[in-house]
């Protein structure tokens, strides 16, 4: 297996803008089809998970989902569209699904804007920020399915707090 220099090994810039990040995942899927599978990560998982929901919002939807603190808004719009065509319209049939993507992105948001790290934890995955687990997975898929009124600004804004 090929030694990693040191520029292709860094950190995941969360607060880069969309562009930034999928060229940022795209060198290292390439890297990663070339053998270099210890850049695996969590991490990189999540950001995939995200970049996926924000073209498929684009597509579906229109909307362009960003990094920055104000998209926690443009996220609400998205989620409300979502959990409509969830409930009222059977749009999707694997909620869970879909609600994985939209918890990736909702963590790249908090993560670009707040920090933290991702955790795969026994309730699904979660942004750790400080010592409090905000868990982004079951929040979505609850908007999802009608069983949580919360709006992600109010979610988003009790973790900032937190920090």
């Amino acid at each position: 297996m090929k030694r990693l220099e040191h520029e292709d090994s860094k950190k995941i810039c969360w607060s880069a803008d969309i562009p930034q990040l999928e060229q940022y995942y795209d060198r290292q899927f390439d890297m990663i089809k070339q053998g270099n599978t210890d850049l695996v990560t969590l991490e990189l998982v999540m950001l995939g998970k995200a970049l996926d929901f924000v073209h498929l919002v684009k597509k579906r939807l229109g909307i362009d989902l960003q990094t920055r603190e104000a998209s926690v808004k443009d996220f609400e719009e998205v989620i409300d569209a979502f959990t409509r065509g969830v409930v009222q319209d059977n749009f999707f049939t694997d909620e869970g699904s879909i609600a994985k993507s939209m918890g990736a992105y909702l963590g790249l948001l908090m993560m670009a804007n707040i920090g933290g790290t991702w955790e795969d934890t026994e309730n699904g995955m979660a942004v750790q920020v400080n010592g409090r687990t905000a868990y982004v997975d079951e929040y979505v898929e609850k908007r999802l399915v009608g069983l949580s009124n919360l709006d992600a600004l109010t979610f988003y804004n009790s973790v900032k707090l937190a920090k």
